[in-house]
């Protein structure tokens, strides 16, 4: 098996790794920019062979996977068009895939595009953060162009199996929509969060000094990429807005019970969040 690793950052790392892990005869090639990360995947024997740029060392690879953010994952796929063969099925780990298929169709009209998300993250980046256990029981999403065969992308199912992860396939525009529910207005309230209170503090800061676990906890991912994040929320900018109107209107009516006094509703919408957050704890545990 020969794998192709474009970006070799905290998912593409934990990729990298759990390859190496599940198929250790698997020839890997990673690229990256810098050169610190390949030097310390090939050092802990993850990689075989790094480089810079699209290269023959990229030819003949069974599975390719673009790691990058969601726009320089485009910009590789021209450079790549020579070097890929009837065998390789590529991929991406992006947070939105309607953009990477349009380009795909563009770019690479009969390549076999098989577009992907790992359901999986943490707010440190880099290879340095990387681990297998990153990814490993997460679910992952699988978005099949019209172009691949339906062994494809039975093919690429089985392959997520086997490194851990939980596959579910869907079409890029629903994925778009689930994942800006799920994962983008949340990013953006948790960024606004921290902005509230880094605005609303005093000149002693006991707001930074103070923030317990509780706010921690609600704002941890507000530490992401801020390029990543800046990417992500120009590519999929319309289930963004929809969602985060729904969410405005909602904070709204909380406000209006808040202001009325209303503590019998109050309490049926914290107890509807609460019993729903715990299933979605229960699901994860027993899917």
């Amino acid at each position: 098996m020969k794998v192709g690793i474009i970006g070799l950052g905290l998912i593409g790392g934990s990729l990298a790794i759990a390859i190496r892990e599940v198929f250790p005869d698997a020839f890997l090639v990673a690229l990256n920019r810098s050169g610190e990360p390949l030097e310390a995947a090939a050092a802990d024997g993850v990689i075989d062979k790094g480089v810079h740029e699209i290269t023959e060392d990229f030819r003949d690879c069974d599975y390719i996977f673009l790691c990058a953010p969601v726009h320089t994952n485009i910009s590789f796929l021209a450079p790549l068009k020579p070097y890929l063969t009837e065998k390789t099925i590529l991929s991406d780990v992006g947070s939105v895939k309607s953009e990477i298929h349009d380009a795909v169709s563009e770019y690479l009209p009969e390549a076999c595009f098989i577009g992907g998300h790992p359901m999986a993250g943490r707010e440190k980046v880099g290879y340095r953060n990387a681990s297998s256990e990153l990814i490993k029981g997460c679910y992952y999403y699988l978005t099949p162009s019209p172009s691949s065969p339906k062994e494809a992308a039975e093919r690429m199912a089985d392959f997520i199996r086997q490194l851990g992860c939980r596959p579910i396939l869907t079409s890029p525009k629903q994925h778009d929509y689930i994942v800006a529910a799920i994962s983008h207005v949340p990013h953006l309230a948790a960024f606004m969060l921290v902005k509230l209170v880094r605005d609303a503090d005093s000149p002693e800061e006991y707001m930074r000094y103070t923030a317990a676990g509780g706010f921690k906890d609600t704002t941890r991912i507000a530490s992401s990429d801020p390029t990543m994040w800046e990417q992500i929320f120009l590519s999929n900018r319309d289930n963004i807005l929809e969602l985060t109107d729904r969410y405005i209107e909602d904070l709204q009516q909380m406000r209006e019970l808040i202001a009325g006094g209303n503590g019998e509703a109050l309490h049926k919408a914290f107890e509807e969040s609460r019993d729903y957050r715990n299933s979605i704890i229960e699901k994860k545990e027993d899917p």
